[in-house]
C-alpha cells in the first residue's frame, strides 16, 4: 500500500463507505423479513459486526497479514500494526471486509435461528474462514495467489465465503415452517418493508465505491475506472432485473431489480480493476443470470435462503471470479480459468467444510434453531421480547377469541401503526356485541314463546311433557315420590259466555296466579289447554303433603273474583291426583291419563273436590 497521506486518506475513507453497507444490510434484511422478525434480524447484523470486527482486529489480523508459512497460514504478534499508520489503514479497511462477509450469513438462515447459535458462526466465520482464505488469495505469499489467482476485491475472498457458509448453515438448520408447503401458496411471506429494502440497497451501493475502489489503495485513474466499472455493472443488473421480472412475471418485482444491483456489483467486484466500461455491462449482466439460476436451484432443492443471499453472494460471486481468464493477458484463457476454479474449489471446500462442521456439532449438543412455537410467535418477541403495537393488538384478540369474550374494548397505544386496525376491530366487535345481545334476547324470547304460555305466564304442554319425562329418568337415580296434578275449572265456560272473552282471560289469569301461589316455587304448573291445569310436584315429603296441597288449590280457586267490568264471580276447581315413585314403571302419557280420570271423577262426584288415582 503506498505511503502518500492522500492514498492513506483515500483507503481511510474507503474503510467508512464499506462500514456504510453494514446499515445498508441490515435495512435490506429487516425488509425483506418479516415484521415479526425484522428487530432479530436488525440486532444479528449490529452483534456480527461488533464480533466480526474485534476478532480481526485482535486475531484476524495476524492470520491475514502476517508472515506467511509457506502460503497456508500466516502469523504476527498481536497488533503488528499497532505504530504503523500504512498498516494500520490496511487493518481497519479489511476489518469492514470480513464483517461484511459475515453478515451476508445473517439474511439467509433469519426468522428461525437461535441470537445465540448466530453469535457462534459469525465466530467461526470471522476467525477459522476469513483470514485464512484472504491470506491464501491476498497476501503476496498466498499459495493462491503465487499461483496467480485473481479476486480484485473480494468475489469470492468475501462474498462467496459469505455464500457458501450461509449454504451450509441454511442445510443445518432447514427451511422456516411453510416455506414449501404444497398446500398452500407460501412460496414466499409477507415481507415487512421493500421502501426499507431499497433503502438499503442504495445504502449498499454507496458502500461498494469504497468496497471496489478502495481496493485499489491508492487514489489515482485506476480508481475512478474501477468506481465507473462498480457502478455500472451494478446498474446493468438493476435493469436485467427490471427488464426479465417483467418478461417473466408481467410486472416490474422490486426484489428483481433490488437483487440484480447486488449480483452485478458481487459479479464485478473481482474484475473491476481489469474491465472496461464495455465489460463491466457484460459482467452486469451475467451476474444478474448467476442470480437468477440460483435461485431457481434453490427453490427445485427446497433451500430457504430468507434473503436470497446464497444466489447473489455465491452464484454472482463464482461468475464474476470466472469472467477474469477473458480479461486479463498474463496467462493463457485456459490456464487461467483452471486457476480460477481451483481458487473457487478450494476456498469453497474451506468455508462449506468448515461451517457444517462446525454448525453440526455444535447443533447436536445445543440446536440452533427456535422451538416452533417461538419461530410462529416470531423471534422479536421469543428471543428479544421485543413487542410492537401490531404483536400487542394481535395477542389482545387471540385472548378474546380464546375467552370468547368481546365485551372489552381492545387499547392500543394512540397513533401506532395498530392503533386504526384496533379502532376499526373494536368498532366491529361493538356491533358483534350488540347483534349478539339482540339476538340472545331474540333467542330467549322465543323459547319462553315456545315454552310459556303468553296469558297466564305458565308453562305449555310442551314444555311439561318434557320435564316429566326428565323427572321419570330422575327416578332411576335418585328414588323418591312425585305428585301430578290435573286441575279443570268448574263454571269457567259460564263465565265466558255471560261475560265475554276479555272476561274469561281475566278468569284463567287470576286462577294462574292462585295455582302458583299453592304451591312451591321449584314445582312446575302449566297451563294444559282450554281452562285445564297440570302441576308437578316432585321430592315431596308424604301423601298427606299432596292432598294438602290439592286442598289448599280448591279453596283457593273458590274465592271470589272480580272481574274488571265489576262483577263479581265464583267458580271451583275440580282436581285429579295421581302419585309416583321409583317403583312406578309407567310413561309421561300413563300418567297423564291416570290424572285425567282422577279428574273428571271428581267432577262426577259433585266437582270442588279432588280425587286420587
Amino acid at each position: 500500500m503506498s505511503e502518500q497521506s492522500v492514498d492513506i486518506l483515500w483507503v481511510l475513507f474507503s474503510a467508512v463507505l464499506v462500514a456504510l453497507m453494514q446499515p445498508g444490510f441490515t435495512a435490506l434484511e429487516a425488509g425483506a423479513t418479516r415484521a415479526k422478525n425484522s428487530i432479530s434480524t436488525a440486532i444479528k447484523n449490529l452483534s456480527d459486526f461488533l464480533i466480526a470486527f474485534l476478532v480481526f482486529v485482535f486475531f484476524g489480523a495476524s492470520m491475514m497479514l502476517g508472515n506467511s508459512l509457506n502460503g497456508w497460514f500466516s502469523w504476527q504478534p498481536l497488533f503488528f500494526y499497532h505504530d504503523s499508520l500504512t498498516d494500520l489503514t490496511l487493518v481497519l479497511f479489511h476489518a469492514m471486509f470480513a464483517s461484511t462477509a459475515v453478515t451476508i450469513i445473517s439474511g439467509a438462515i433469519a426468522e428461525r435461528t437461535k441470537y445465540v447459535a448466530y453469535i457462534l458462526i459469525a465466530l467461526i466465520v470471522s476467525l477459522f474462514i476469513y483470514p485464512i482464505q484472504a491470506h491464501w488469495i491476498w497476501h503476496e505469499a498466498g499459495w493462491l495467489a503465487q499461483l496467480g489467482f485473481i479476486d480484485f476485491a473480494g468475489s469470492t475472498v468475501v462474498h462467496s465465503v459469505g455464500g457458501w457458509a450461509a449454504l451450509a448453515a441454511i442445510l443445518i438448520i432447514g427451511p422456516r415452517i411453510g416455506r414449501f408447503d404444497e398446500t398452500a401458496d407460501s412460496h414466499r411471506f409477507e415481507q415487512a418493508n421493500l421502501a426499507h429494502s431499497a433503502l438499503g440497497v442504495f445504502l449498499i451501493w454507496l458502500g461498494w465505491i469504497g468496497f471496489n475502489g478502495g481496493s485499489v489503495l491508492a487514489l489515482n485513474v485506476l480508481t475512478g475506472q474501477v468506481i465507473l466499472n462498480t457502478m455500472i455493472a451494478g446498474a446493468v443488473g438493476g435493469i436485467s432485473g427490471l427488464i426479465i421480472s417483467r418478461i417473466l412475471t408481467g410486472y416490474y418485482q422490486v426484489g428483481s431489480i433490488m437483487y440484480g444491483i447486488l449480483s452485478g456489483l458481487v459479479a464485478i467486484t473481482a474484475s473491476a480493476h481489469l474491465a472496461s466500461p464495455f465489460a463491466a455491462i457484460l459482467i452486469g449482466f451475467v451476474g444478474y443470470l448467476a442470480y437468477l439460476w440460483g435461485q431457481v436451484v434453490l427453490a427445485k432443492l427446497k433451500i430457504d435462503d430468507a434473503i436470497e443471499a446464497v444466489p447473489v453472494h455465491l452464484f454472482a460471486g463464482i461468475a464474476g471470479t470466472l469472467a477474469i481468464p477473458f480479461l486479463q493477458t498474463d496467462h493463457p484463457l485456459v490456464e487461467q480459468l483452471q486457476i480460477q476454479l481451483l481458487g473457487i474449489v478450494s476456498v469453497g471446500m474451506l468455508s462449506f467444510c468448515v461451517t457444517f462442521a462446525a454448525l453440526w456439532l455444535i447443533n447436536r449438543i445445543m440446536p440452533l434453531r427456535v422451538s416452533e412455537t417461538d419461530e410462529i410467535l416470531g423471534l422479536n418477541i421469543s428471543e428479544h421480547q421485543a413487542s410492537t403495537s401490531m404483536f400487542d393488538l394481535a395477542h389482545a384478540m387471540n385472548i378474546q377469541a380464546t375467552n370468547q369474550d368481546f365485551s372489552k374494548r381492545i387499547m392500543i397505544e394512540p397513533y401506532s401503526d395498530a392503533s386504526v386496525i384496533a379502532a376499526y376491530y373494536n368498532n366491529v366487535t361493538q356491533a358483534f356485541n350488540q347483534i349478539s345481545s339482540e339476538k340472545e334476547e331474540l333467542i330467549a324470547e322465543t323459547i319462553h314463546v315456545a315454552n310459556y304460555d303468553l296469558l297466564t305466564g305458565l308453562a305449555k304442554r310442551r314444555l311439561l311433557v318434557t320435564e316429566l319425562d326428565k323427572s321419570l329418568l330422575r327416578l332411576k337415580r335418585q328414588p323418591q315420590t312425585n305428585a301430578l296434578f290435573f286441575i279443570d275449572l268448574d263454571g269457567f265456560k259460564n263465565v265466558n259466555d255471560v261475560h265475554g272473552h276479555d272476561a274469561g282471560d281475566y278468569l284463567l289469569k287470576e286462577a294462574a296466579k292462585r295455582i302458583q301461589a299453592s304451591i312451591r316455587k321449584v314445582d312446575l304448573a302449566a297451563r294444559f289447554g282450554g281452562d285445564e291445569f297440570v302441576i308437578l310436584l316432585e321430592g315431596i315429603q308424604n301423601d298427606s303433603y299432596a292432598a294438602t296441597v290439592a286442598d289448599k288449590i280448591i279453596a283457593a280457586m273458590q274465592l271470589d273474583i272480580e272481574l274488571p267490568c265489576g262483577e263479581v264471580v265464583t267458580i271451583s276447581a275440580s282436581v285429579g291426583l295421581t302419585l309416583f315413585d321409583d317403583q312406578c314403571h309407567c310413561s309421561v302419557d300413563d300418567l297423564l291419563k291416570r290424572a285425567d280420570q282422577a279428574m273428571y271423577t271428581a267432577k262426577k262426584r259433585g266437582k270442588s273436590q279432588w280425587v286420587i288415582y
